[in-house]
């Protein structure tokens, strides 16, 4: 159990540290944008993020299952299976997924996508650029992932936190020097995210060639039984990941762009991004828990899984809590300094934004548990049809409500598929249901766990 938590703390230390930094990434980086770029161009550019995040759907969740499957092999004690796990990922990113990529921008290439979503203060030519860059970059990303699952594997996950803060930081730093300094657009934007995301996988790469010198790439390796295997984990994350942020998170954006313009999608995207502190804290969370989620299901360990569950849904409630409040009572003064008295606060507006990350927030642990075990298939396709269902009847308000509308939906969305979640969930790995609210109600216990483990790593350092 000392073990467990000695990782659990490194592992919350290093994800805290890149949380900070992503969540300083547009805190920092919108005021620069707005102020040097205008609200409307501003609009636009986060209209064309929301349509290049639709790349990543390519590679149908390759890092995400390979590195669940690589850390449950290593806690089986199957080395075997971890390195071939490894190696046929390697070779599906290195080969079909460039030339995936490169199709999908030569398609997009055709489409007249600066019309269809009023981006003509960036342009035709330099929106299939901003496609070109974000392909090698996912690219670069998911080979990264792959390097990175081979660190969680060995309980070195803090690792790959620390080079993955240290990357965005920098990346925060020159893409603001960039902008004030030499008047940069957002297609050198998107160039220099890029090149920050070569170098990360660089580090990691090194790294990991030194902490784990069984993974290596064999560029021989082809096994279809493999493929056949982790083709329906990985569609059940792509799908889920597809409905909750390809269409929950960037639909509105989209829909926004197409019906109202820029100056609207800038006010959502404001919001939103504020919301997203919620999401970096329970992240925060998640991410090595995660890991130690599959390291339990590979040791067919139920107690624990039990305990890990609850300890997310403890801290993920308390700092719900805590942005919600910092956000209703300081919300002013913060949105008058962060968009340069640009966007202004509502509180209406906010509670609708906290009302659908709270309805939302559920479902988002119980999906992190479904994708550590690699289980999110059975239910991936209702979820997308779910969050498909709720952006339409956003869609449809908008002529009447206008932003508003949207928030409606997501409302209705985001408590939908955190209902089909949690049933998936107790389903798949026969949780406990009545145990599990029990461990979740049982604050003052899980605080007397975590004194106890803390002072045993203390004594013992």
């Amino acid at each position: 159990m000392a073990g467990l938590a000695r990782r659990l703390a490194i592992g919350l230390v290093g994800q805290g540290l890149w949380r900070l930094a992503m969540a300083l990434n547009p805190i920092l980086l919108v005021p620069v944008q707005i102020s040097h770029w205008g609200v409307d161009l501003f609009g636009q550019w986060i209209t064309l993020t929301a349509l290049v995040s639709y790349l990543p759907y390519v590679n149908l969740g390759l890092v995400a299952t390979a590195t669940n499957d690589v850390i449950m092999a290593a806690a089986a004690g199957d080395r075997d299976r971890a390195r071939r796990s490894f190696q046929m990922s390697c070779n599906l990113a290195l080969g079909p997924l460039p030339v995936i990529l490169i199709v999908a921008v030569m398609a997009v290439a055709a489409l007249p996508l600066a019309r269809w979503f009023h981006l003509d203060g960036i342009g035709a030519s330099a929106v299939v650029l901003v496609f070109a860059f974000a392909a090698a970059q996912l690219c670069f990303e998911t080979l990264r992932g792959l390097m990175a699952a081979v660190l969680y594997a060995n309980g070195r996950y803090g690792v790959a936190y620390n080079i993955a803060t240290a990357i965005k930081l920098i990346e925060l730093i020159v893409c603001i020097g960039a902008i004030v300094g030499l008047g940069a657009q957002p297609v050198h934007v998107a160039g220099l995210t890029a090149t920050m995301a070569l170098l990360d996988l660089v580090v990691v790469g090194v790294v990991a060639r030194r902490l784990a010198p069984w993974a290596r790439m064999d560029l021989r390796m082809a096994d279809i039984a493999w493929l056949r295997e982790h083709l329906r984990p990985a569609l059940g994350f792509s799908g889920y990941n597809l409905a909750t942020q390809g269409v929950m998170i960037q639909g509105p954006r989209l829909v926004l762009g197409a019906l109202l313009g820029g100056p609207a999608v800038a006010v959502y995207a404001v919001y939103a991004t504020a919301m997203r502190l919620v999401d970096q804290l329970f992240l925060t969370v998640m991410a090595p828990a995660g890991v130690e989620i599959s390291h339990a299901a590979g040791r067919k360990d139920s107690s624990q899984l039990v305990r890990l569950i609850a300890f997310v849904v403890q801290l993920s409630l308390l700092a719900f809590a805590g942005v919600s409040l910092v956000l209703m009572s300081l919300g002013p003064t913060i949105f008058d300094w962060w968009t340069r008295h640009q966007i202004a606060f509502h509180h209406g507006l906010m509670i609708l934004y906290l009302v659908m990350s709270g309805a939302g927030l559920a479902g988002r642990i119980a999906a992190q548990a479904l994708i550590s075990v690699n289980a999110m298939r059975a239910v991936a396709i209702i979820t997308l049809l779910a969050a498909s269902a709720s952006v339409a009847l956003g869609a449809a308000l908008v002529p009447e409500s206008g932003l508003v509308a949207v928030l409606i939906g997501g409302i209705a969305g985001e408590a939908a598929i955190s209902i089909l979640l949690w049933g998936a969930l107790q389903r798949w790995l026969a949780l406990p249901l009545r145990q599990l609210m029990i461990e979740i109600a049982d604050l003052s216990g899980s605080v007397t766990r975590l004194r106890h483990q803390a002072a045993a790593l203390l004594g013992r350092r």
